[in-house]
């Protein structure tokens, strides 16, 4: 990976934690639930390959475990700041 790449998935885990905890675990869930239903509707449209819409589906399934990650981290820390 280039410098420039490197920023840019720096930029983009930045902006992901700058979500609020509910967002971002809404999002992640948003994500994982409908991406399914998503993909077959869009399968209507256009041909899609059982492989390619493997690879699409893990790719919304990434983008959704950081979001969720993101935020169980902020709320672990919430509650370890309260005890």
């Amino acid at each position: 990976m280039s410098c420039n790449e490197l920023c840019g998935v720096i930029i983009m885990l930045d902006k992901i934690k700058a979500l609020p905890e509910k967002k971002a675990f809404f999002i992640g869930l948003f994500l994982i639930l409908f991406s399914g239903i998503f993909l077959f509707l869009f399968s209507f449209l256009f041909v899609i390959d059982i492989w390619m819409t493997m690879i699409i589906e893990a790719i919304f399934w990434g983008f959704a475990y950081l979001f969720i990650l993101s935020a169980a981290e902020k709320r672990h820390s919430r509650i370890n700041k309260n005890k």
